[in-house]
């Protein structure tokens, strides 16, 4: 128990820190941290191999570069559902399709920008759209931000975006 505590109090945090900063890196420049996340998690639970979506649901957190996601999807979930808790400039970061166009869509994904490079498309408010379109109709559609935070760590644990 005191082990899960240190891990969480220093761990996570710095983890987070780290990720908000490099996160939007390429996932192969992550390997290092997330052997050594998948090793941690490993000493911690004392057990011989066994698959790491297994230590990440029993500590109910996620490998690096899904952490990042995660990190980018609550921004969006609420950018679209509840703006005013946010500061201004990020009101316009994620928008629905349906309130782009004055026809009925197929569908109410999220907008996504024109973008002129490669590097554009890291930009957050691409990044945050491009992975918003990739969840699931039932999980886009939550409004509940607590519910939403806890359907999204189950979903990226069991399925890679």
């Amino acid at each position: 128990m005191v082990s899960l505590l240190y891990l969480f109090c220093f761990g996570t945090s710095l983890h987070i820190y780290g990720l908000e900063v490099y996160g939007n890196t390429y996932a192969s420049y992550l390997d290092k941290l997330t052997t050594l996340s998948n090793k941690i998690l490993h000493i911690l639970q004392k057990k011989g191999r066994c698959c790491n979506d297994c230590f990440y649901l029993k500590y109910n957190t996620l490998p690096p570069h899904q952490l990042f996601n995660y990190q980018v999807l609550i921004l969006v979930h609420q950018v679209v559902y509840s703006p005013h808790l946010l500061p201004s400039i990020f009101w316009n970061y994620s928008t629905l399709s349906t309130s782009i166009h004055s026809y009925k869509t197929r569908h109410s994904k999220l907008y996504l920008s024109q973008v002129n490079s490669r590097f554009g498309g890291r930009l957050l408010k691409c990044k945050g759209s491009q992975l918003g379109n990739r969840l699931p109709i039932d999980l886009i559609d939550i409004t509940s931000f607590e519910s939403f935070k806890e359907e999204l760590k189950y979903f990226l644990i069991c399925d890679q975006l």
